[in-house]
């Protein structure tokens, strides 16, 4: 099997796939700094109103997923949203937060 050709190029394949999951982990984590960075350095009451705005888009977005039965919509949803918690713990002074 390793010296069949579509082998290769399914190694190759899992390979660029498992590189671009990296990048994507990597841009994840800087974009989650410069967030909460943002949000730690505002007033305590525009920031306290901004995660409110977030907060409700995220229970609106994931209230439509589950309306349409979009399963993994609302899996994704409900995944971006545990990592906004974090950030906006972390934002508002609690460093227990995970980031």
């Amino acid at each position: 099997m390793a010296n069949d050709p579509h082998y290769q190029v399914l190694l190759d394949r899992i390979e660029a796939l498992e590189a671009r999951e990296r990048q994507l982990t990597v841009t994840s984590h800087a974009y989650q700094v410069v967030l909460t960075t943002i949000l730690g350095n505002l007033d305590p009451q525009t920031r306290d109103r901004i995660i409110t705005m977030v907060d409700e888009a995220h229970e609106i977005a994931y209230s439509q997923a589950v309306n349409r039965s979009d399963r993994h919509l609302y899996e994704v949803i409900k995944g971006a949203d545990e990592v906004v918690q974090r950030m906006f713990n972390y934002a508002q002074g609690n460093p227990h937060s995970g980031l």
